[in-house]
């Protein structure tokens, strides 16, 4: 990431299309799940009671995908893992929400997303000039304000 010259932003469209970048706080990150704050107290709960060993996904593709509000989505992606959908399946079950649906659901890591297509092929074949595919340990759970301050945050055992 250090080869884009740009400033990124991780933030959709639709949610403070004029501020987007100023309240872009989160870490680079897999979503499991998102659901309205109501259900904050439930979610913190199922966070609470999860107890699984870190996760290994193995990175091996820069990719891009359409979104929300005509935008793109230049994202890392991973190699199918199911620890990682059983873990999303655990939100799924108490939470239906197509969107979410671990069998159909793309886990990708977001680094930046823009309503210029252009402008994400050319962040993508900078960063696959260099990109080799590598592991990585998903080992923090976290509950996010969305976009805003870290709620709650759970290691997972090693």
């Amino acid at each position: 990431m250090g080869n884009i010259k740009e400033n990124t932003c991780k933030v959709p469209y639709g949610i403070n299309d004029e501020k987007r970048y100023e309240i872009d706080n989160l870490p680079y990150h897999f979503t499991i799940f998102a659901t309205n704050k109501e259900n904050q107290e439930e979610i913190l709960k199922i966070v609470e009671s999860i107890n699984i060993d870190e996760i290994q996904l193995k990175v091996n593709d820069i990719k891009i995908m359409n979104v929300k509000h005509n935008s793109y989505c230049l994202y890392l992606s991973i190699e199918e893992n199911q620890q990682i959908k059983e873990l999303q399946r655990i939100f799924y079950r108490e939470f239906p929400k197509e969107k979410y649906n671990p069998d159909d659901f793309t886990f990708h890591m977001t680094l930046h997303i823009d309503n210029d297509y252009n402008k994400i092929v050319k962040m993508q074949n900078i960063l696959k000039q260099n990109f080799e595919p590598f592991f990585l340990d998903f080992n923090i759970l976290a509950l996010f304000d969305y976009p805003g301050d870290m709620i709650k945050k759970i290691n997972l055992k090693r």
